[in-house]
């Protein structure tokens, strides 16, 4: 059964589209969704002016789920419409994915992670599009030293295995890249389930915050 949540708007990070269709589907709860690129990541301040756009567009809403965490600490700051906004409570995505903050960072610092999924290449300014730009303007040898030194201190990437893309394909797309960085390819299995829950609720304190409306959103995550 499909049914929509009246007066409920989704802001969310096109990174996170294959997951929050996918769920949309397995739970039947629809609503309207304006989709934010996901190359903006790069751009905290822009991110920032985008999403408060997004906030300043949604008319006869009593609730905006944001579907980011706090990504360059791009939410912090932005105000709220006339409807309680409601946010997962993490630093960045891909912590969303790993279901929280600590796990994210435990994982990061025991294997030097760069993580990656295909929401994360399905953007302007992806890795891949990055790489090949420096080898258009510099050439193949001075690109690859550029680009061993951008990502030095990594030596994993990881790619978080959602079950809901072709992961070899994007292993094959990446490997040269990791091969320049000298990183190891790995496949590291994560949940949506949090993603499942600010899709459908409860939106509980721990896992939530909570702004009302006309307010500005806090440091968070």
């Amino acid at each position: 059964m499909e049914y929509t949540r009246e007066g409920e708007v989704m802001v969310a990070c096109h990174a996170l589209k294959a997951e929050i269709d996918h769920l949309q589907e397995k739970t039947g709860i629809y609503r309207p969704i304006v989709w934010v690129d996901r190359g903006l990541h790069n751009f905290p301040d822009k991110l920032k002016a985008t999403l408060q756009e997004a906030l300043d567009s949604v008319e006869d809403a009593h609730t905006v789920l944001l579907a980011y965490g706090n990504c360059g600490n791009a939410l912090q700051g932005i105000v709220t419409g006339d409807f309680e906004t409601i946010i997962p409570n993490v630093d960045d995505c891909i912590s969303i994915l790993f279901g929280s903050k600590r796990a994210r960072m435990d994982y990061s610092a025991e294997h030097a992670a760069f993580f990656l999924t295909e929401g994360w290449m399905d953007a302007d300014h992806s890795i891949v599009q990055e790489y090949n730009y420096t080898v258009e303007k510099y050439g193949q040898e001075q690109a690859d030293s550029i680009t061993e030194m951008i990502y030095a201190h990594y030596r994993t990437m990881a790619y978080l295995e959602t079950g809901l893309y072709d992961i070899d394909a994007l292993m094959d797309t990446t490997r040269h890249l990791c091969d320049v960085c000298g990183m190891k390819q790995v496949v590291e299995p994560v949940s949506i389930e949090y993603v499942e829950q600010l899709v459908a609720g409860p939106w509980d304190d721990k896992r939530f915050l909570h702004v009302p409306p006309r307010s500005k959103v806090p440091f968070f995550g």
